[in-house]
């Protein structure tokens, strides 16, 4: 692969899993290889849950694995898996909290030489910017369109929540402190967040095109 199909890989990724979860950027370098399962109450039915790793002012969290982000998580897997299946650990500088974590199976890595690095916030940023160059989109005053990575995650909480999901199982799932952040607030249990939120992506599912919902086993 060159290094331009590399390059157009990973900002499909970043693209698809900040679109996905609406996750921040720092949670987005810290997804690990981290998968858990939950037994639906209602039906017994075992369902995947990614691991959004704490920081230093928030809470560990996390989030039902729709169809397309297993396929988006399996395809960037496949790739970092070596020689034994095991994806390589790297140790990689939180940049928010001064440290630098010890190595982990993170899934935003790349082989620079012979070794595997973490991506970088930069590096993403860029990555971002220049994958939405090359699409040529403008805005109304014809001047070329930009993102964040945070305005995927705005994008998240609006799409959910005019697709029908409760502004407090928004704010369970995109980790929110503040009751304005969210539009609304209320006591909630995990089962009831893991439950809206499937309920939310098989109505956004519903909705789109076929060849929109790939279908992935886990």
């Amino acid at each position: 692969m060159t290094n331009e199909e590399e390059k157009a890989f990973w900002a499909c990724a970043e693209i698809e899993v900040l679109r996905l979860t609406g996750v921040r950027n720092e949670e987005l370098l810290e997804l690990t290889h981290n998968i858990t399962q939950y037994r639906l109450q209602s039906t017994g039915e075992v369902v995947p849950l990614l691991q959004i790793a704490p920081s230093k002012t928030d809470t560990e969290r996390l989030l039902l694995v729709s169809p397309e982000l297993a396929d988006v998580l399996s395809a960037i897997i496949s790739r970092l898996r070596g020689p034994t299946g095991a994806i390589p650990l790297v140790a990689a500088y939180d940049v928010r909290e001064k440290v630098r974590n010890p190595p982990m199976p993170l899934l935003f890595q790349r082989g620079i030489g012979s070794e595997h690095r973490a991506f970088t916030p930069t590096a993403l940023r860029k990555l971002l910017i220049n994958a939405l160059a090359a699409t040529g989109l403008t805005n109304a005053d014809g001047e070329a369109l930009t993102f964040s990575p945070h305005d995927f995650r705005r994008i998240f909480v609006t799409d959910a929540i005019m697709n029908g999901l409760p502004p407090h199982i928004a704010q369970v799932i995109c980790g929110h402190k503040s009751i304005d952040t969210t539009i609304g607030y209320k006591a909630v249990y995990p089962a009831e967040t893991i439950e809206a939120h499937r309920a939310f992506i098989a109505r956004r599912r519903s909705a789109r095109p076929s060849e929109e919902s790939p279908h992935h086993k886990w």
